[in-house]
């Protein structure tokens, strides 16, 4: 997990508790912490669609090195 990952991640869960405090302990109305709500779902979704996009990069990665590496050694001998 990257660094930034690791900072949306956390404030996504900070702004969940933000929105739990003053919903259910403050009472205070849904319609004045719901942007808490919000900035927490989309937060998580970032992030999610981060790590997916991290996922398929080094995905394609190990494949093109598995690629490039002969599998016997014949054609290894013949590289050189």
């Amino acid at each position: 997990m990257k660094l930034i990952e690791s900072i949306i991640l956390f404030a996504s869960l900070a702004f969940l508790i933000m929105f739990v405090d003053q919903a259910l302990y403050k009472k205070v109305p849904l319609s004045d912490s719901y942007f808490f709500l919000m900035f927490s779902l989309a937060g998580f979704l970032f992030y999610t669609y981060r790590r997916g996009l991290r996922k398929i990069k080094e995905k394609q990665e190990a494949e093109a090195k598995k690629e490039e590496k002969p599998k016997n050694i014949e054609q290894r001998l013949k590289k050189k």
